[in-house]
């Protein structure tokens, strides 16, 4: 039939010890599969949430001022207003709306105002809004507060 085929591998040496099998894999099952898992999601939102603040720093300081200017002819109870609207980030943009508590001199609060933002204002910059206010009795100034309706 054929040729004889010899064998030129050496022989197995009965003294090399043979390998160790692998070790089986360890799963965590259980209670503590469970808390080794919540300790995992807690970990990740709290890192998200840190990344979130450090990337929305400084994106939305705008500081108002509103200055009584008089009465709406032929009207009684309101009054024009001007929101001198400060952006003090470090990028553009501005608040979705600003309000202002109208005070008399006495200081009693006697009415409202509000203006609604369109215009971007760059950092640094100062927008002046006129807008009218309703008030009970004459006003002579005014604490106003501007806030995002949306985020970023």
């Amino acid at each position: 039939m054929g040729r004889h085929v010899t064998d030129t591998a050496p022989a197995p040496d009965p003294t090399t010890p043979e390998p160790p099998e692998p070790r089986p894999r360890r799963e965590i099952l259980g209670p503590t599969g469970l808390v080794v898992m919540v300790a995992a999601i807690l970990a990740f939102t709290a890192v998200s949430i840190i990344f979130e603040l450090a990337n929305n720093t400084d994106r939305a300081t705008f500081k108002a001022t509103v200055d009584v200017l008089g009465p709406v002819t032929g009207s009684p109870n309101e009054y024009r207003v001007v929101f001198h609207v400060r952006n003090q980030s470090k990028k553009p943009g501005h608040p979705d709306k600003c309000e202002a508590s109208l005070a008399d001199p006495k200081g009693d609060r006697t009415g409202t105002a509000e203006v609604r933002l369109r215009q971007d204002i760059l950092p640094g910059q100062t927008l002046d809004e006129q807008a009218v206010g309703t008030a009970a009795g004459r006003p002579v100034t005014g604490a106003a507060r501007c806030r995002g309706l949306e985020p970023g």
